[in-house]
């Protein structure tokens, strides 16, 4: 019991000992796994934000038939590169890259443009940079 209690008394002591900065840093594979989690959540919420999405296709009348149209990007095009930042402000910097593709359908009818199939009609290729702050990923 006594070595118990010494030990976690040595351990305690040792951490106060240290400064805070060091025992707070992570390695760059952790900030890259958060990178990967921050991107995967900022695209699925960037896909449910859109107004117009695959679930609240646009529908178009256009040359006599009619067209649904709807926008989301592509998660599996998504790459994200961790670097750092010569930023004073913030530690590490990322370089998100995605493709943002556009689907459409046509049909005679709204129901039948809805029914699909939707096929890739454009494809805009994006990148963005999310930055690392007080230990969070942010955009």
């Amino acid at each position: 019991m006594i070595r118990k209690f010494l030990a976690t008394l040595i351990l305690c002591t040792l951490a106060l000992a240290l400064p805070a900065e060091s025992m707070a840093k992570k390695s760059e594979a952790q900030i890259q796994a958060e990178l990967d989690k921050f991107v995967l959540a900022y695209v699925d919420k960037a896909n449910k934000r859109m107004t117009i999405n695959r679930k609240k296709p646009q529908i178009v009348r256009e040359k006599g038939r009619y067209v649904a149209r709807f926008t989301e990007i592509d998660r599996q095009s998504v790459q994200a590169e961790v670097r750092q930042s010569r930023s004073k402000h913030f530690q590490y910097v990322a370089r998100l890259r995605y493709h943002e593709l556009t689907f459409e359908s046509e049909g005679k009818t709204r129901k039948e443009a809805l029914k699909g199939p939707f096929r890739v009609v454009r494809e805009r290729r994006l990148t963005e940079m999310p930055r690392y702050v007080k230990g969070k990923w942010e955009n």
